[in-house]
């Protein structure tokens, strides 16, 4: 598996946390599924060839063109890839992809979408030119380039919600929505309007899934550390939180987590 990261352009670093590529063409079968972990991340995927079969917690892998996003909120996916591999993905940072695309990021949570129920014309045309360009730098190129013109196409960013997911992450999840409210000037309802408009999550929601994801960097950086002390360090009030949390957002015990090799998180 052949696997690169590329430069962003400029326009787009303010929006996007990684670029990057993933190749391989083996003559073996199609690799066992593998179960993602939600991030509250959105990622784009450009495929030029056979693309990967997505699954939503619970459901059965929906029909997909070649280019489609995925909104990983609080639900873990099943992903399965074939043999020929080849893509270009694009990792939005929180809460930074809604300025490319004409929904609310609530009607897309935790699924798998068509980029052309998106972009119409202009995701077919984009597919188009990737499958008829030569490297797979010369595809990313081409992909900014629809990125800085949907981007300009559908507006800028919601800068109160910005300072929002800053203060949530800077406190791994550990503020209240009274909080956030009380910094911002915003009222409560004004906030979960907006957050479910740009994230696709409340602001509780959002902070349950960014105190998930650092328990998931606990969990793999220190192996070595009891679950109870994972789940204090995390913010958790006690270990049975956490393992709730894990039932909900991977389908897994912790346990479970650490013992199996196709979880990707």
């Amino acid at each position: 598996m052949h696997y690169r990261i590329y430069d962003i352009d400029p326009l787009l670093q303010p929006f996007v946390k990684v670029i990057c590529s993933v190749e391989n063409d083996s003559s073996i079968g199609s690799p066992a599924p593998v179960r993602v972990l939600p991030d509250a991340s959105v990622e784009l995927f450009v495929n030029f060839c056979e693309p990967q079969q997505v699954a939503p917690a619970g459901e059965i892998a929906s029909l997909l063109s070649r280019s489609f996003i995925t909104s990983r909120m609080n639900k873990f996916m099943t992903v399965r890839t074939h043999s020929q591999v080849g893509f270009v993905s694009v990792w939005f940072f929180d809460g930074s992809a809604y300025p490319f695309f004409p929904v609310s990021m609530h009607d897309v949570t935790n699924q798998a979408i068509d980029l052309r129920e998106l972009w119409g014309r202009s995701a077919d045309e984009m597919q188009d030119r990737v499958d008829k360009t030569e490297t797979t730098a010369q595809r990313v190129q081409l992909i900014q380039q629809y990125l800085i013109a949907q981007l300009r196409k559908f507006g800028q960013p919601d800068a109160g919600i910005g300072f929002c997911i800053g203060q949530i992450n800077r406190t791994n999840g550990q503020l209240s929505l009274e909080d956030l409210a009380n910094r911002t000037g915003i009222t409560n309802r004004h906030l979960v309007r907006r957050f479910n408009q740009c994230i696709g999550l409340s602001p509780k929601e959002f902070a349950r899934i960014i105190t998930f994801r650092n328990a998931l960097k606990h969990l793999k950086k220190y192996p070595s550390l009891s679950l109870t002390e994972i789940a204090y360090e995390s913010g958790y009030y006690d270990q049975a939180h956490f393992i709730r949390a894990c039932r909900d957002h991977a389908g897994l015990t912790p346990g479970q987590l650490i013992a199996t090799s196709d979880v990707l998180y």
